[in-house]
């Protein structure tokens, strides 16, 4: 029910009222990570460690200017700790307070044991190409799937030119695992300079979202609904995104942290933005898809 009212007060206010409200908050709590993926820019920056005094206060002020949906992330979030408090105490605050969804983007190295959450697990291919890519984590991070303590886990896959050709070989080993209630994915998202070295851009963009789409239409569960597909292929949704904000020690960016870079921005390949977008832009198969997602 409280889901169910807080959506309802949001549509009244943002449709009816015409009022631009916060939805979707994400708090960086750390940028201390175990891996080294090559295309983190934040990991073991030493910038972004969060003193719990203010990750509590942050959340407060984001449930009470509107954010009723949130997002821990990294670094590795599950890393993070602070005057005696781990992330779990983040979590139960977070929902004492009201917060109707709470998602963990996490690597999956470490056990995923907090409760009352949803958990998005980094996996970036196929156990080879993932472990070329991971360090050789891939077992690992299954065999804590396996053992959640809830089955509100999706697997997510940030494409590049490292994994771009094992897409349908990655679908089909993750889904049949039967662990994951869905794939969600992002396209390399950097400097222009790295996206043309490393990502996928241009024809080869729109040829590996129709790729998405046709596994999306074989019954695979990717997170991807026709209206997000569309705008992703277009490049042409709304950014930056106002009822989404990232909260860093240093300050609150309106969508992430690339919104002061046009150039990473108008490139961006950040599918689940896209996606609570074209939710908020009242397109019914992004309402659909959102609600099909969360716990």
């Amino acid at each position: 029910m409280g889901r169910l009212a807080s959506g309802l007060a949001f549509a009244f206010r943002t449709f009816l009222l015409r009022q631009t409200r916060p939805y979707l908050f994400g708090l960086v709590v750390t940028d201390r990570c175990n891996l080294d993926c090559f295309y983190c820019e934040s990991k073991n920056s030493n910038r972004y460690h969060l003193p719990a005094e203010q990750a509590l206060a942050m959340l407060r002020d984001a449930y009470a200017r509107g954010h009723r949906s949130l997002y821990f992330t990294g670094g590795e979030p599950m890393l993070w700790s602070d005057g005696g408090l781990g992330l779990a105490d983040l979590v139960a605050e977070a929902r004492r307070i009201g917060f109707c969804d709470v998602f963990i983007f996490t690597n999956g190295t470490f056990p995923l044991d907090i409760r009352n959450c949803n958990y998005i697990v980094t996996l970036d291919g196929p156990r080879g190409v993932h472990d070329r890519i991971r360090g050789g984590t891939y077992d690992a991070i299954l065999a804590n799937v396996r053992g959640a303590c809830t089955r509100a886990v999706f697997a997510s896959i940030t494409f590049s030119r490292a994994n771009l050709g094992h897409l349908e070989a990655f679908v089909r080993e993750i889904a049949a695992t039967n662990l994951f209630r869905g794939i969600s994915f992002n396209l390399l998202t950097h400097w222009p300079e790295v996206v043309a070295e490393q990502g996928v851009a241009g024809e080869a963009r729109v040829r590996l979202l129709d790729r998405l789409w046709a596994l999306k239409c074989e019954g695979y569960p990717i997170v991807l609904s026709r209206a997000a597909y569309l705008a992703m292929r277009r490049n042409d949704w709304k950014r930056p995104i106002p009822q989404i904000e990232l909260g860093t020690r240093e300050r609150v960016f309106p969508c992430c942290r690339d919104v002061d870079s046009p150039s990473v921005c108008a490139h961006c390949g950040y599918a689940n933005c896209v996606e609570v977008s074209q939710m908020l832009a009242l397109q019914p198969s992004a309402i659909w898809q959102v609600l099909k997602v969360v716990e």
